[in-house]
């Protein structure tokens, strides 16, 4: 069995477990957790990802998965913004890295309550749920995981809250695709 299979797996389990799903357990920790996987296995997680949605919205009455896309949010946010056009435009003109910087700022990832947090914010439903952070890949390098991490366990601090990457995590440093170093991110607990 891959190693992604069991930590799907393990996360199946996680998720049925009304601890789990109320955040009980955790000494007072922010209930974070990624679920780091081969990048090659990502059509695996997507297909378990919606087993687990379908599964648990239709058979646990009160609690439900709610996936944020960030690819799709950023898409979103930049539609939003009436800058979506630009942006192909300005990478093919100006490179990833002045793109990146732009969206960078555009998003407002310095600040503590950044574009993306503030979308999962107001699109959280008040009933009890399950958070799945997907797209994570999608989205490298334009913007980077702990980004995003370091400033949502500030806002989104009541419910269980699942990363899934590609790459690796060790509970200190996070690796998109096991080779691009992000910086340190030590908060959330590993799907092993």
């Amino acid at each position: 069995m891959s190693k992604t299979i069991e930590k799907l797996k393990h996360l199946r389990e996680k998720v049925a477990d009304p601890d789990f799903q109320q955040s009980r357990g955790l000494s007072n920790e922010v209930s974070y957790y990624i679920l780091a996987y081969n990048p090659q296995d990502q059509p695996l997680v997507t297909e378990e990802i919606n087993s687990m949605q379908q599964q648990l919205n239709h058979e646990t009455v009160g609690m439900d998965i709610v996936e944020f896309n960030l690819y799709q949010i950023m898409w979103e946010l930049l539609d939003d913004m009436g800058i979506k056009d630009d942006v192909l435009a300005m990478e093919a003109s100006d490179g990833i890295d002045y793109l990146t910087e732009q969206l960078n700022n555009a998003f407002e990832m310095t600040s503590s309550e950044n574009l993306f947090v503030q979308y999962i914010q107001r699109h959280l439903p008040d009933e009890p749920v399950i958070v799945f952070v997907t797209g994570i890949g999608d989205i490298f390098p334009l913007i980077r995981a702990h980004k995003v991490l370091n400033t949502m366990h500030q806002i989104v601090t009541s419910v269980p809250v699942v990363f899934f990457y590609p790459g690796t995590y060790d509970s200190l440093s996070l690796s998109m695709f096991g080779e691009s170093k992000e910086d340190n991110y030590y908060r959330a607990f590993q799907i092993n």
